[in-house]
């Protein structure tokens, strides 16, 4: 290093223990050291970059939210457990905090060469609008499960694969069929489709799903691509969620119900070979539904709320 170079790297050093330690505005300490503010803020901004400041965020809570992984991750003997704090029980909150760790979690776990399977629906949405760029090459990301005609007036099926490749610089491998066709004659012609086949045939090695259930709000449901007769079915069978469209009871055992010959996506066999599974999904309106993914072994890994992690518990533990 250079005399140059050596005088900058002090400068930024200085220009941070005044700015972070000492407490000085960023007029008052930019003419303490006789720069520009502009110059000043760059410094600061760098030493951020370097490493040279690292934050630490003292948090009472921490060991209530690693307590809370780690009992879950053994009760359900998850590979991968996050939980996070939310400060509302809005919806629509909730979901954005959900999948912020998602992608999170996903950045963890991710290699160069991956291919990530993801599906659809409000909280994979989130997850996708705050995914980020992240250093691993070669990716490629696979539609888990066939398209709907919208999500929501603004989202349609293939645009969340579509935003995340884009995001990850990754190649797209679309699953170019509807989710549940108009019946079993009509799937079984649309699977005789290569292109359909090699998507369904994609290996993947890490899978992001949401975890439905049956409110008139779920995705599924919502959009009546499940019927309404399909859905009183599933009521009266005492179904609480679905992943992928695999619907399931709270004790995780699969329902038989028509719309099981209709559906175009991967099968629970092919779901069960991948490494991660990772269920992202959160409110206390879905914790049947989650507690009947875990107890069905549907997902291998959870991102979840804390209070529904909370809550997950205490029901486990009551049954």
């Amino acid at each position: 290093m250079d005399n140059k170079e050596l005088k900058q790297e002090r400068l930024m050093i200085q220009a941070a223990k005044l700015f972070y330690q000492d407490g000085l505005s960023m007029v008052e300490a930019s003419e303490l050291l006789g720069i520009s503010r502009q110059k000043f803020s760059q410094l600061v901004k760098m030493a951020k970059e370097t490493g040279v400041v690292q934050i630490k965020i003292l948090d009472p809570e921490e060991n209530r939210i690693l307590e809370l992984e780690e009992a879950l991750k053994n009760r359900f003997a998850l590979k991968k457990v996050r939980v996070v704090e939310v400060f509302s029980d809005q919806g629509e909150l909730v979901r954005k905090s959900v999948g912020e760790a998602g992608f999170r979690l996903l950045s963890e776990l991710v290699k160069p060469g991956d291919k990530i399977g993801i599906a659809y629906g409000r909280t994979l949405y989130q997850l996708v609008l705050f995914a980020r760029p992240i250093n691993c090459p070669n990716l490629g990301v696979v539609q888990l499960m066939g398209g709907l005609s919208r999500i929501s007036v603004d989202v349609v099926a293939t645009e969340i694969p579509r935003r995340l490749a884009n995001i990850l610089d990754a190649q797209v491998y679309y699953l170019m069929a509807p989710a549940f066709t108009k019946d079993q004659a009509t799937r079984d012609a649309i699977l005789q489709d290569e292109n359909v086949q090699a998507t369904l045939r994609e290996k993947i090695d890490i899978a992001l799903v949401g975890i439905g259930n049956l409110s008139p709000e779920a995705t599924l449901i919502r959009t009546e691509t499940i019927t309404q007769a399909e859905h009183q079915e599933l009521l009266d069978k005492k179904a609480v969620g679905d992943v992928c469209g695999i619907y399931f009871d709270v004790q995780g055992r699969i329902i038989d119900f028509p719309g099981n010959q209709r559906r175009i996506a991967r099968s629970l066999e092919d779901l069960k070979k991948i490494p991660f599974v990772v269920g992202i999904a959160g409110g206390l309106d879905k914790t049947q539904a989650i507690l009947g993914a875990l107890r069905g072994g549907l997902v291998n890994a959870l991102v979840v709320d804390k209070i529904t992690a909370e809550r997950l518990l205490k029901l486990e533990e009551e049954e």
